[in-house]
């Protein structure tokens, strides 16, 4: 078999694949918590599944960090996939919540580890925020299609098929991992190993990684309960699941946009205005109307695709060796946990726009904190990536 070629179109293609399955199952996560809030789960305690299952992905994606140097990435992300697909199935097969708990926290770590290793993979190539708008791309795609095909199948069968989707996707990916070039770590110079330690300063990378967490946890936090703030809001069911899914849809022209623009106009623009122009859609869930539903729902799906690409890609340059695009990993997902965890504590009684309001501010600051890592990467390289 004849690997693809390593920066070539078709094998970032194939990453953002293989990224994508330790995390798709966040993007139908309103489907989920839906699914099971209307069957043995409260909202609340739908949302706090929803987090297990994500901070099992940051864990796993934190622990990766540390060996993501010396394991051999190709069957170390086949057999982290496995489990996945194993944890899915089980949790099709198995849905009590006694067990559902545990497999989804399994699954999770699984899933986050091979983010961690796909990631250091990433990393290794030219323009990741390509390969990361991809990602995004493929994200949005299905998971505005699985919202809009098996919203109706859940009210009938149950969650069950999200879990038995999200499987057959698991699947895919293992049959073109085979397909993906070796992807070699960059090599240290003399015996101190310099260049493998050469990375951006610790203030810079903490501040790159407090942007892309509170991104993550404020759009997590509101997206969660997405569904459930337009019953609030008494809009019908099926418009609801169509508001969802074409803010979705909308937002794949847009990462692919970004994949084709990458760093042309440097990173600090994008990155920064991206997230605050989130922020500012998502203010629009207030608003009791369908117009206003709708809007939020849109402006969420194209600013989402257009910001989160680059803040992934301003973590993953702040080295060369993949080890940051890992701890990248594990940011992201962390964030992706915490949302849902904090809108659950603050819903109270159903009160949707105390999580709007803490969803808003978090994107808020994000937009802020990604401004000094970016412009650091911009003054280095503005156009390519960053050498260090």
């Amino acid at each position: 078999m004849t690997p693809l070629a390593p920066n070539g179109l078709a094998a970032r293609i194939v990453l953002a694949i293989l990224v994508a399955v330790g995390i798709l199952y966040g993007n139908l996560g309103p489907l989920i918590v839906s699914g099971l809030a209307h069957r043995d789960f409260t909202s609340a305690n739908a949302g706090y599944l929803l987090s297990i299952n994500l901070y099992g992905t940051a864990l796993g994606a934190m622990l990766i960090v540390f060996g993501i140097r010396r394991l051999p990435w190709r069957s170390t992300a086949a057999l982290l996939m496995l489990v996945v697909l194993l944890a899915d199935l089980w949790s099709a097969w198995r849905p009590n919540p006694e067990t559902l708990h545990l497999m989804r926290f399994l699954h999770g770590v699984a899933g986050g580890a091979s983010i961690g290793v796909i990631s250091s993979v990433i990393a290794r190539t030219t323009n990741p925020e390509r390969t990361f708008a991809l990602t995004v791309l493929i994200q949005l795609t299905l998971g505005g299609l699985g919202t809009s095909v098996l919203a109706p199948m859940v009210v009938e069968s149950g969650v069950a098929i999200v879990w038995m989707s999200l499987a057959a996707f698991t699947t895919l990916a293992l049959a073109v991992l085979p397909w993906l070039d070796r992807y070699p770590a960059p090599e240290s110079s003399g015996h101190d190993g310099a260049v493998a330690r050469r990375r951006a300063p610790w203030p810079v990378i903490a501040l790159a990684c407090a942007a892309l967490f509170l991104y993550q946890s404020g759009e997590m936090a509101i997206f969660a309960y997405v569904i459930e703030l337009g019953a609030r809001h008494s809009l019908d069911e099926r418009f609801i699941g169509n508001a969802v899914a074409i803010g979705l849809w909308l937002g794949g022209p847009t990462a692919l946009v970004v994949a084709w623009w990458s760093t042309r106009s440097g990173r600090l623009l994008p990155s920064a205005a991206g997230t605050a122009l989130t922020a500012a859609s998502l203010v629009l869930f207030l608003a009791p109307s369908a117009v206003a539903y709708l809007g939020a729902n849109v402006g969420f799906g194209i600013f989402f695709a257009l910001a989160l690409p680059y803040l992934l890609g301003i973590v993953s340059e702040m080295d060369n060796s993949g080890q940051m695009a890992a701890l990248g990993g594990f940011v992201n997902s962390f964030g992706l946990a915490t949302g849902p965890a904090i809108a659950a504590s603050i819903l109270g009684d159903d009160q949707y726009d105390r999580v709007v309001l803490f969803g808003v501010t978090a994107l808020a600051m994000a937009a802020l904190m990604v401004a000094a890592p970016a412009r650091l990467l911009d003054r280095k390289d503005k156009r390519a990536r960053v050498v260090w």
